[in-house]
């Protein structure tokens, strides 16, 4: 428990077939500064990989800055 009295976090444990994967990745990067996947090791490396990227985009000089 944290100091304020709530759950300083929280495991998750979901199984989910193959097919669902990419959808529950997208939900939980709208966490992406909270979350952490540990395992399997290929979700870990890819949610690092796209914070990483994450990261880059915004420490990209100026002019190499995409608008959308």
């Amino acid at each position: 428990m944290g100091k304020d009295g709530k759950p300083a976090y929280v495991d998750y444990i979901v199984k989910l077939p193959q097919r669902s994967l990419e959808e529950f990745c997208r939900w939980v990067y709208r966490f992406m500064d909270n979350a952490q996947f540990i395992y399997p090791q290929y979700l870990a490396e890819k949610h690092q990989e796209s914070a990483s990227a994450l990261l880059a985009r915004y420490h990209a000089p100026e002019n190499q800055r995409h608008s959308y």
